[in-house]
């Protein structure tokens, strides 16, 4: 957890400084940043690039044609999960969990979790059995179930650029690099007291 908690500290860091920098410079050389920032200030679409995600891509066909072997995954995933579920010691499951928390809170998550895991192990147990012996019986709800949703339509109010804000900050470059100073500043002295234990 720490390597974690510290790799967060430096990569904040790091983006602490890159607005430091460009407070600088819009506050120092703001025609030249502007020069060196237009290169990156072009729209790029994600639809076309994405478009080929959005397309189904069917599989059933090949898990019928090998439904044996899948069936047989599937129940020794499921057969081998329930079988550590029995062996599951009650306050090994509890030490997973932040020993700060309340002690209600821990055993409540702890009990869900190993019933989540109890029930959803056994619908795959059940559906390896099925899918093994006689997979047609799932073809209704696969039939009731498996329809594809686009989502580009959905997201392509999104993928609109808007440059309002960009031209807004560029028209008056020192007041922006003033905020973005000031901003950065609080940031880091923040991110310093925590690193050195003062919050």
């Amino acid at each position: 957890m720490d390597i974690i908690v510290t790799a967060l500290y430096w990569i904040a860091t790091t983006f602490v400084i890159l607005a430091l920098a460009t407070a600088i410079g819009l506050l120092a050389a703001p025609a030249q940043l502007r020069t060196l920032a237009r290169p990156l200030d072009r729209w790029r679409s994600l639809r076309p690039a994405l478009g080929p995600l959005d397309k189904p891509h069917y599989t059933e066909r090949r898990i019928y044609h090998h439904h044996r072997l899948v069936g047989a995954l599937i129940v020794i995933g499921a057969g081998y999960t329930l079988l550590r579920l029995t062996a599951i010691n009650h306050q090994a499951t509890l030490a997973l969990l932040p020993a700060h928390w309340d002690d209600n809170l821990r055993a409540l998550l702890a009990a869900n979790a190993y019933w989540f895991l109890l029930v959803s192990n056994l619908m795959a147990l059940f559906i390896g059995l099925t899918v093994y012996f006689r997979p047609s019986m799932l073809k209704h709800l696969e039939t009731r179930s498996n329809r594809w949703v686009s989502t580009r339509q959905a997201i392509k109010p999104l993928d609109v650029s808007h440059g309002a804000l960009n031209a807004a900050l560029w028209s008056r470059p020192r007041l922006t690099g003033t905020f973005l100073l000031l901003g950065s500043l609080y940031i880091w002295s923040i991110l310093l007291a925590y690193r050195h234990g003062i919050l």
